[in-house]
């Protein structure tokens, strides 16, 4: 279950975000969803020359809802909501299962340019949530399992205005998240990941 529980650490690293806005004045609201809406459903398969030989299934879904509020002319404060959801089928008929949801407020400070719609910006966000993980063999009792997470991201990116409400982003943030259990946990042991992540992403302010 270990490869699976880095699996998931993964999901919340590439589901925190790169989100912003078009306008940047005092009192606006920042609504939407995070840059990274991903669907993925996968099936796995060996092959040789005499045959081939079903590995499993994989399905992940990954988003990201955001609420922000301008509290001064650049400057957003608000909350983003990472979720994610992992799972793996094999050919055995056992089934590994993870889902993942936190909260993580924000602040972001975005930079005028005169003449430009062109808005550079950082970002920064810290959070707390829970991963659950199932696992549901052919033969036997399931195990479940509850997990605390703790995460942070620090960056930075261009937003590109399209118009007044649309954007485009390139981001580039380090995010780090460590997950430790909640039972059975005497030397307080954790699954740390952290690295470099680009987004890209399309965003609508309301």
């Amino acid at each position: 279950m270990k490869v699976f529980k880095i699996l998931s650490i993964g999901l919340v690293l590439f589901s925190m975000g790169f989100e912003t806005n078009a306008q940047t004045e005092k009192g606006n609201f920042l609504l939407g969803g995070e840059s990274k809406l991903n669907f993925t459903f996968l099936n796995s398969k060996e092959k040789w020359d005499d045959g081939s030989d079903d590995m499993g299934k994989t399905t992940n879904l990954q988003f990201s809802p955001i609420v922000g509020f301008f509290v001064a002319n650049g400057i957003a404060v608000g909350a983003e909501v990472p979720i994610s959801y992992y799972s793996y089928k094999n050919d055995s008929d056992d089934k590994y299962s993870t889902t993942s949801m936190a909260l993580a407020p924000f602040i972001r400070y975005y930079f005028e340019l005169s003449n430009s719609n062109l808005k550079p910006y950082l970002h920064g966000e810290i959070g707390l949530g829970s991963l659950k993980e199932k696992y549901n063999p052919s033969v036997g009792s399931s195990i479940d399992e509850t997990s605390g997470m703790f995460l942070y991201q620090i960056g930075g990116g261009l937003g590109i205005f399209l118009n007044e409400k649309v954007s485009i982003d390139i981001g580039l943030a380090y995010s780090s998240v460590s997950i430790k259990s909640k039972e059975n946990n005497p030397d307080n042991y954790r699954d740390i990941s952290s690295g470099i992540g680009l987004g890209i992403g399309l965003v609508i302010v309301l």
